[in-house]
């Protein structure tokens, strides 16, 4: 149990020093709007399997314990008209109750939420700032208690949560904590609340030793007075971007190379982690290696032809034996179906496809293809690749990734019944699943829909995706909120390799320059040269061909000039 959350602890502090998961893009966590209101029962609904796991970032030891290692945190949130929705999953090897213990000592949750989103620094909270918390002892007693709160004052009217147990058999040991908040329990109006920004942190508290608090994890901030401080909450935005039970593939902007690296175009997709686990055979989760030991993220996109597909593998142990099934191998099956049908089968049939990509085929994707163990997919078109990638993330992938592999696919549309040519709004039947293998067997695998062993032989069981007309921008992304002044944000993240975010507000339309300068003054980029909108805008910089060090850039409005450095480490 311990090597399984050293792993999983060290994507986490990778993630904390670069630029966290997509849902964070722009240092705002990205909360989208949701058609479909979950059920408030601590579970994993459909809905909730179209957004990916939100990692928290700092971890923190009190008292005797050692390290972080025996917790983790992730966390889901959407919004609807009416409510905001929190689902939490805190991955503890040890959970203890203790009922006459201070919540903030116990296994629990602590949620900070101001919908002003006020960063005014502060000895204490105010009025519309909350904290929430809830510890785990309260399961099964949700309802009685509602919830505890330190600051008091918010209407407890229409707050529901509930708290759920996840077994050793389901998926990383320890709790879920679904919740639903009024948004006019925290002054929102939410016929009004489109791109409305909140104030926003996460704490996951840990007590193995039944008295004191030994460690805790948290989003944003590392500073241990967010009890009383709201300046130091990270910001989340009520998004535009709706989701429901189908999962919304966006175009890419431009051509996708076939290398096993991660385009830009991926970086913004709408990512999917995976949400069910499970061991097979005789390893159980105190092994050293399980199928625990490895975390996926699946970026898609499509184009007129073709569906890309790309995953990062987190493993910790790659095992290569050809002479194995592929299935019991570290490998990455995809299900696709054409025809969309979820009529319940036996066996897979007309358009319904399972092709199976092993590690093991690294360097001979060309020779191989692929595996496939059901359906007979035309080939004609299909390219793999294969990479790996260390905890440094040095081969141009996402650098919060630890030890594993990427596999990226480019399978054509028109293989498996799908016709791109005539646009969005085409729907297929999709499901991906990591297998974790060792020497013999597979140990464990994770999927992204369902936790049913029988996806090989039943498309019934695989999700729901839909081709999006939305089209991918990767250089400038506008804000429609309000903008009152000139602003020129900290470029994130910083320090940064190869690239970087830089979000600047105009109070009004305006000729923009936006340059990056090196510490001799001359300018070595530009970004933006032309009129921009009264807005938000976020530029993605790369500095591939430049030299590490210390750079500044500076933004010029109109008569507004304003700038700031930031640093390139290689």
């Amino acid at each position: 149990m311990k090597n399984i959350l050293l792993l999983l602890l060290s994507l986490v502090l990778i993630a904390g020093i670069v630029e966290a998961k997509i849902v964070t893009k722009d240092n705002l966590y990205q909360i989208p709007k949701t058609k479909i209101a979950p059920v408030i029962d601590g579970q994993v609904d459909a809905v909730w399997n179209t957004l990916d796991w939100n990692m928290m970032r700092n971890y923190h030891t009190d008292g005797i314990c050692d390290s972080g290692a025996g917790l983790t945190g992730l966390s889901k949130m959407m919004w609807d008209a009416n409510n905001l929705y929190i689902l939490f999953y805190t991955v503890d090897d040890v959970v203890v109750d203790i009922p006459s213990n201070p919540t903030w000592n116990q296994d629990g949750v602590e949620l900070f939420l101001d919908g002003s989103n006020d960063k005014t620094a502060e000895t204490a909270l105010k009025t519309g700032q909350y904290q929430w918390n809830i510890p785990h002892w309260l399961k099964g007693q949700e309802d009685g208690h509602k919830y505890v709160s330190f600051t008091g004052g918010v209407d407890t009217t229409g707050i529901e949560f509930k708290i759920y147990d996840v077994l050793d058999t389901e998926g990383f040991p320890g709790w879920q904590l679904e919740l639903k908040i009024p948004l006019d329990a925290l002054g929102i109006d939410g016929s009004a609340a489109d791109n409305q920004k909140i104030g926003l942190e996460f704490q996951m508290d840990e007590s193995d030793n039944g008295t004191a608090r030994e460690s805790d994890a948290k989003w944003w901030s590392d500073n241990g007075r967010s009890w009383a401080d709201a300046s130091l909450w990270g910001t989340g935005i009520l998004s535009t971007r709706e989701v429901d039970t189908v999962l919304q593939i966006v175009k890419a902007s431009t051509a996708i190379t076939l290398d096993g690296l991660m385009d830009e175009d991926y970086k913004n997709s709408n990512s999917i982690t995976m949400n069910y686990f499970r061991v097979d055979g005789a390893t159980d989760v105190s092994g050293t290696d399980p199928m625990f030991g490895s975390f996926v993220t699946a970026y898609p996109l499509w184009d007129a032809n073709n569906f890309y597909l790309f995953c990062d593998v987190v493993d910790g142990t790659v095992i290569d034996v050809p002479t194995n099934p592929g299935w019991n191998q570290d490998a990455v099956e995809l299900f696709l179906d054409g025809d969309n049908d979820h009529t319940p089968e036996t066996a897979l049939h007309g358009n319904q496809h399972q092709p199976v990509v092993p590690h093991w085929l690294k360097g001979q994707e060309a020779g191989h293809m692929y595996l496939m163990n059901w359906g007979t997919m035309d080939t004609t078109g299909i390219e793999v690749k294969i990479t790996d990638h260390d905890m440094r993330g040095n081969d141009g992938s996402l650098t919060e990734e630890g030890s594993g592999f990427n596999v990226e696919f480019k399978i054509p549309l028109a293989n498996f019944g799908v016709d791109g040519s005539s646009g969005a709004g085409a729907k297929f039947g999709f499901e991906i699943q990591h297998d974790n293998g060792n020497t013999t067997v597979r140990d464990g695998q994770q999927k992204w829909w369902s936790p049913n062993g029988r996806s090989w032989a039943d498309a019934s069981l695989w999700g729901y995706c839909q081709l999006s007309d939305e089209i991918i921008n990767t250089k400038v992304k506008t804000s429609s909120s309000v903008i009152s002044s000139y602003k020129l944000e900290q470029n994130y993240p910083n320090p940064f390799n190869p690239s970087t975010k830089i979000t600047f507000e105009l109070a009004k339309s305006e000729k923009v320059k936006l340059a990056v300068y090196n510490l001799l003054g001359e300018q070595v980029a530009e970004l933006v040269n032309g009129m921009m909108s009264a807005s938000s805008h976020t530029i993605t910089f790369n500095a591939q061909n430049l030299a590490s060090g210390i750079y500044f850039y500076r933004l010029e409005a109109g008569s507004t000039v304003l700038s700031k450095k930031m640093i390139l480490l290689k």
